[in-house]
């Protein structure tokens, strides 16, 4: 039993030390200046044209696009966190979620709901909250949607917005804390 007890303990820290290390690469991407060659002034960075639906996440333009930092169109096949991948946003508190965003519990062995439907293509705001004292890491199966992944902490909420599948079908979600998958944290996205 203590060695049981160890193993999940030392999970446990390697998920915190990921979510966190995640996390600062988030952050450290985010509003950061390039230096030119040597001797110039760095270099402005870029707005995206767009509206980000809360601190840290991306924007999404007037045509429906969710864009990066440096205005291109967010890459959901990318890796994670990566400057070229949908952004998660700061904490945020469930009031300040957009009405028109999906939100998403997780804890106690399940997402709730465990389906939910957006239009191909669409720019689709995704919230997320930690109603237990776990932290949880949202991902999508499918390797087209590899980049969209949140990290949350227990009792948080972010969020993160991406471009849905321009293909039709359901694409199924799961927890990647180890062993939350196979407590039931999964569902699946169905794209119309």
């Amino acid at each position: 039993m203590e060695n049981k007890n160890k193993i999940i303990i030392a999970v446990v820290v390697v998920v915190v030390v990921a979510i966190v290390g995640y996390w600062i690469a988030t952050k450290s991407g985010t509003n950061t200046a390039q230096n030119g060659p040597a001797g110039d002034a760095p270099a402005a960075v870029e707005t995206p044209q767009g509206t980000a639906a809360a601190p840290g996440a991306s924007a999404v333009t007037d045509e429906g696009k969710v864009v990066t930092q440096s205005g291109q169109v967010a890459d959901n096949t990318a890796i994670p966190g990566s400057m070229a991948a949908p952004q998660q946003s700061a904490p945020i508190t469930q009031s300040e979620a957009p009405a028109s965003s999906v939100k998403l519990s997780v804890g106690n062995s399940v997402f709730s709901p465990t389906d939910f439907s957006v239009k191909t293509g669409s720019a689709t705001t995704l919230v997320l909250t930690s109603v237990d004292s776990m932290t949880h890491v949202f991902k999508f199966r499918d390797a087209s949607l590899q980049a969209v992944a949140v990290g949350i902490g227990p009792g948080e909420t972010r969020l993160i917005t991406f471009n849905a599948p321009t293909k039709s079908g359901e694409y199924e979600f799961f927890c990647d804390v180890p062993g939350h998958t196979a407590r039931g944290e999964t569902g699946k996205m169905i794209v119309k």
